[in-house]
């Protein structure tokens, strides 16, 4: 399988986006309604196929069985989540069309594909249908619009707030010694060795003449990181390439390097942070530690929305079906089995 056949295959996976590939014919019975909108058992199915793909990842044999059959237990609950979060968009009058074709585009041009329509045909030539891909990465944008409106609009995390949280959670923070750095790599596996010297040539211009690293990154790095800018994240002191650690010795914060010959192709390295060994000054991880607040009101003011929301809407569950997100499951379990 190509590169470029992987990515979306795997895209579609990450994003839940994949339409059933090759299943045999399942009839369509309901096991929920939520409002207008119904939840099909071979939609059931495909979600904790896809469940157990995820989860293959990381466990096998009986291990794996154990975390698929707990994590199924949610499986009906966020699906019933997401039919509320995109139905209340609706109500909310969302559009997020612009962002649907930025956002394909982005992956287009990250796997080096010439126009959608050659995005399109690969996605097909994988079993994808395209207009599923398409509505299931719009749903999943509409969601997101929904929580940051709905729910992350309303949390705020203050400084003092967050200043308390590390003083009772220092250890959590601390951190070996090591650099996070962001890369640009031009890659010969995609260019002809005329192309990789020109773009090297023209990537370092562009940085030294003051552009963004992270712009250049987006314009010319073949890294998978490089729509985020290129960040390759955090790495321990003597974990780093040879190649690179010389490179970066002698760097500041904020430093960038000059081309590197590696294994993998040119690279241009920045170093986005240094860190020494030890508990850092709140300072330093303010932003981190109010994330990670943030995080943590998020999930349980999130849960309560949803149960709102449920409040409001007409849910049917198939005997034998359970909505975990329900105010009293319980309930629900007993319904099933009159």
């Amino acid at each position: 399988m190509t590169r470029k056949a992987s990515f979306i295959a795997a895209a579609a996976a990450v994003l839940a986006l994949a339409s059933t590939l090759g299943a045999a014919r399942i009839v369509e019975r309901i096991i929920a309604r939520v409002n207008n909108e119904i939840i099909t058992q071979r939609q059931f199915d495909r979600d904790r196929q896809q469940l157990r793909a995820r989860l293959a990842g990381d466990y096998s044999g009986v291990e794996l069985e154990v975390q698929v059959r707990e994590q199924s237990k949610n499986l009906l609950r966020d699906m019933i989540d997401q039919d509320l979060m995109v139905q209340k968009a609706k109500d909310l009058d969302l559009n997020v069309e612009t962002e649907v074709v930025k956002q394909l585009d982005e992956m287009r041009k990250k796997y080096n594909l010439a126009s959608l329509e050659d995005f399109e045909k690969e996605a097909e030539k994988q079993g994808i249908s395209w207009e599923d891909f398409k509505d299931n990465l719009r749903r999943d944008l509409l969601m997101r619009e929904v929580i940051g409106r709905e729910v992350g609009s309303r949390i705020i995390v203050s400084h003092e707030d967050a200043r308390k949280y590390f003083n009772e959670h220092k250890q959590e923070f601390a951190s070996p010694e090591g650099v996070r750095l962001a890369e640009i790599l031009i890659s010969p596996d995609k260019h002809n060795p005329q192309e990789v010297e020109q773009r090297t040539k023209e990537a370092l211009a562009e940085i030294k003449a003051g552009q963004r690293f992270l712009e250049v990154a987006k314009k010319y790095s073949d890294d998978p990181n490089a729509s985020e800018g290129g960040d390759v994240g955090f790495f321990k002191t003597g974990t780093l390439a040879p190649e690179i650690e010389e490179a970066i010795k002698k760097l500041d914060t904020g430093d960038t390097s000059d081309s590197v010959k590696t294994k993998h192709g040119p690279m241009i390295v920045k170093v986005l942070e240094r860190r020494k060994a030890g508990i850092p000054n709140f300072d330093d991880v303010a932003q981190q530690v109010m994330n990670r607040i943030y995080d943590q009101k998020i999930q349980s003011s999130l849960r309560q929305y949803l149960a709102k929301l449920r409040k409001e809407s007409y849910i049917y569950l198939a005997p034998g079906f359970v909505d975990t997100g329900a105010e009293r499951p319980s309930e629900a379990v007993l319904a099933n089995k009159q």
